[in-house]
């Protein structure tokens, strides 16, 4: 009997994504209820403000499509072009008002100043270097209108060095994609870091493999308080999780696995 035959692997560095995000909803695009519940509880009296929003790490467009149903003006950027597509791609066939971007967090710029930046499920713990926290707050103070607010997750150390580390294997509904994961954290460089091979049905009996490495920096909540406040953000809420399936805790706690971040720019 023949045995299936492989595509020779491909890696794409991170943060390109451009592997990964072809296949993110299938895979990881759904977050727990308890997650769900603090996020509407914690962004309620913003959103309730707000007419123009800003998605920074826009993803596959999850958030940006639930911002533009409520009839928000909605801007949604990514440094990655998959990302960009996919989200257009989504925009359009809802058509929806999205205006997509490609953008660095580090740089953005938007036309007019928001009411509200969102940066969700870690996308700032991707900062390639450590000095970049200060450049992205900075980027987000200025992209937001006096009183606006900024609404952003972190995972932490934890996370990375018990629930990355070790094998995950995961497979769509339909059975064309299986995705290994392995990961664990660098404590020298305070660093966690992700490796997905997927597997692709393609034609017949062929497979594709394909590959992505993707890093995190692990922040301190100090260095957080710290670079919001000399970028002119206040911090008003924190919700620390140290089960996602669980309710939060509204402080710090050593044993926490994500924690969810709510600032304001301070008034002129």
């Amino acid at each position: 009997m023949s045995q299936p035959q492989t595509i020779p692997k491909k890696s794409h560095p991170s943060p390109s994504y451009g592997v990964i995000g072809q296949f993110y909803d299938d895979l990881w695009g759904e977050h727990s209820r308890a997650w769900q519940a603090a996020r509407r509880r914690l962004l309620k009296p913003a959103l309730a403000q707000a007419r123009q929003v800003c998605e920074l790490g826009c993803g596959t467009g999850i958030t940006a499509m639930e911002y533009a149903r409520l009839g928000l003006k909605v801007f949604a950027l990514d440094f990655s072009p998959v990302m960009c597509r996919i989200t257009r791609q989504k925009a359009h066939a809802e058509g929806l008002d999205v205006q997509v971007r490609r953008a660095d967090m580090r740089t953005f710029r938007l036309p007019v100043q928001v009411d509200l930046i969102t940066s969700e499920w870690g996308v700032i713990n991707h900062l390639p270097r450590r000095a970049d926290l200060a450049r992205t707050f900075r980027a987000v103070a200025r992209a937001l209108r006096p009183g606006g607010h900024f609404y952003f997750d972190l995972h932490q150390r934890k996370l990375y060095e018990e629930k990355w580390i070790g094998q995950f294997i995961g497979e769509d509904q339909a059975g064309k994609t299986f995705a290994a994961q392995r990961g664990g954290y660098d404590r020298r460089r305070g660093k966690g870091w992700i490796e997905v091979t997927f597997f692709v049905r393609r034609a017949g009996r062929l497979w594709e493999r394909r590959r992505e490495r993707v890093e995190e920096i692990h922040w301190p909540h100090g260095e957080i308080v710290r670079d919001l406040g000399r970028a002119g953000l206040r911090l008003l809420r924190i919700l620390e999780f140290t089960d996602v399936e669980s309710p939060p805790s509204p402080k710090k706690v050593p044993a926490g696995l994500r924690t969810m971040y709510l600032a304001q720019k301070k008034s002129v």
